[in-house]
């Protein structure tokens, strides 16, 4: 690269910053576009695995188009989530391990998968508005730009395509989280609420709430926002007590997919075990794209990798941005390392992952100074998430 493109790109990303609702806009629109392109090559191209159905929830059908472009972005949890919006909770145990916020508004809208996907873009692309602004604030704009971009074309970002409900969580969470930082702690706090109607990731919002309000010694008046963080949490045990008589259904039915309460090194270990196991084979394409029964426990090579990066990515972001945000980013990772699956230690842990967003404004940062590392980033993680939605798109699990 040229000394003249080495002084141009920052202060591209300023220029980018003069209109920074459009940028962020176009970038993650742009991600998402590309991710229905690839996903949509995959599924008419590479052989496909079994679906993976839910009993009493008949999957969408439709045409060429809708198979190849708006079908595959409803597998695997995705069906959960429409039965949920299209049967609810009564009689289905199971459907308690979802958080109900994203199928209701689903149901609310119309139930299809296409409109799934259209909530689920609309709300990541706030998502990534809000992020901006609050790295910016936080950062620079530059730094917010790369932020952005880090998160828009990470691996599993593919997630904020599919009908699943990250998409509003990172919307939900980041708004708080700059409502907080704003002093706006009932604001914060009654979003925090509605966040943990869609996630239990939502809870660790009460870190940065808590972190404000005592690090700026505001008077204990205001301290009653914290007691808003809860109530989509509570609210959805009361849910379940009326449907099920067992408040803790949620957790309960945690069993059906292996999961069980662990130390974390017992975890880790685990993890590496399986990676070691699975190496060999995770090349083969006639393992990874088998036609029969998708091999669920490949996923244990990357998701170790993946917990790797993440670490990575911690110790950038504890370097670069204030305690309530490493300390929330943590809270979001340490949870499915203390409660792994059986034969698949850190099961979905590259999609978990992206709850902890402040990793990708740690990232941003440190991209912002090194401007020429932005364009491996985008290659290494646009190739790594092309594998990935190939994968998700012909019905093989990824995360």
């Amino acid at each position: 690269m040229s000394r003249a493109s080495e002084v141009s790109f920052p202060r591209a990303l300023t220029r980018a910053a003069a209109t920074p609702t459009v940028m962020a806009v176009g970038a993650a629109l742009l991600a998402r576009l590309l991710a229905i392109e690839v996903g949509g090559l995959a599924f008419l191209y590479l052989p496909h695995a079994w679906l993976q159905e839910v009993a009493g929830y008949q999957p969408p059908a439709g045409n060429f188009w809708f198979q190849t472009l708006v079908g595959p972005w409803a597998h695997w949890d995705g069906y959960w989530y429409l039965s949920i919006a299209h049967l609810g909770y009564a009689g289905r145990p199971l459907a308690a391990a979802f958080f109900p916020l994203y199928p209701y508004l689903l149901r609310l809208l119309g139930t299809s998968v296409l409109l799934g996907i259209l909530l689920s873009v609309a709300c990541y692309t706030a998502g990534a508005v809000v992020l901006y602004h609050l790295a910016a604030d936080e950062l620079s704009p530059g730094a917010a730009w790369a932020s952005v971009l880090a998160l828009a074309f990470f691996p599993t970002a593919f997630y904020f395509n599919a009908v699943y409900p990250e998409a509003s969580v990172l919307l939900l969470t980041v708004a708080s989280f700059s409502l907080a930082r704003r002093r706006r702690y009932a604001w914060a706090g009654l979003v925090a609420g509605v966040a943990g109607f869609a996630s239990i990731d939502a809870l660790f919002l009460g870190i940065p709430l808590l972190y404000y309000l005592w690090a700026r010694r505001e008077p204990f008046r205001r301290w009653w926002s914290l007691l808003l963080v809860p109530t989509g949490v509570l609210a959805f045990m009361g849910l379940l007590q009326w449907r099920f008589r067992n408040a803790l259904q949620f957790q309960s039915v945690q069993g059906y997919w292996g999961r069980s309460l662990h130390a974390p090194w017992v975890t880790i270990y685990q993890a590496v075990v399986q990676f070691a196991h699975y190496l060999p084979i995770v090349l083969s394409f006639r393992h990874l794209y088998n036609t029969q029964q998708p091999i669920d426990a490949l996923s244990n090579v990357w998701n170790l990798v993946f917990l790797a990066a993440a670490i990575a990515m911690m110790v950038v972001t504890v370097r670069r941005l204030p305690a309530p945000y490493w300390l929330y980013a943590l809270g979001i990772l340490l949870l499915p390392v203390f409660d792994p699956s059986a034969g698949v230690p850190l099961m979905s842990f590259p999609r978990l992952m992206l709850a902890a967003w402040p990793l990708f404004m740690g990232v941003g940062d440190w991209l912002a100074e090194r401007p020429r590392m932005i364009y491996p980033y985008l290659w290494v993680a646009g190739a790594a998430g092309a594998f990935l939605i190939s994968l998700f798109a012909t019905a093989h699990w990824v995360a």
